[in-house]
């Protein structure tokens, strides 16, 4: 078989190797700026997200829509942020808190307060364990970070 023109084997292979790594670099460029854009775990960032949601139980209680969302958007964050020793408190308090926001957001306007106590009641059953992660979440927060999120506690239940 004769070669074309112009394009010999070791030229064939120096263009697939180049184009190779062509992909390659771009595939481990765009990792790198996905990961880079990720919040770093880290007692510092937590403890930023976490002020950030400072009185969330007062804004959904409220149900201000404003504040509500901006707090719950924090509480969210925190747990990308969470070192490893908290983050599952952080997450099952986010989970617990999500899932009632969604069920509120789904009633009507004007059954929202009705909405929010027949959330909490379908959940009755997790509000001990959500109550212990709570805290958890306000001694590590007010020991790791200097910041009290609510009415804090002095010990921890084992």
């Amino acid at each position: 078989m004769t070669e074309p023109a112009g394009i010999s084997s070791r030229r064939r292979l120096a263009i697939v190797v180049a184009i190779a790594a062509v992909i390659v670099g771009a595939i481990l460029g765009a990792t790198f700026l996905i990961r880079s854009r990720e919040p770093q775990r880290s007692v510092p960032a937590v403890c930023a997200d976490l002020e950030q949601a400072k009185d969330l139980d007062r804004a959904l209680t409220s149900l201000d829509p404003s504040t509500l969302e901006q707090r719950l958007g924090s509480l969210r964050t925190a747990v990308r942020t969470a070192p490893s020793d908290i983050e599952p408190q952080i997450s099952a308090l986010a989970a617990f808190v999500s899932a009632i926001v969604d069920e509120v957001d789904e009633a009507p306007a004007t059954d929202r307060r009705e909405a929010l106590a027949d959330a909490l009641a379908a959940r009755q059953a997790e509000v001990d364990a959500i109550t212990a992660a709570g805290d958890v979440v306000e001694i590590w927060t007010a020991e790791n970070c200097g910041i009290e999120l609510g009415g804090a506690t002095t010990s921890v239940a084992p």
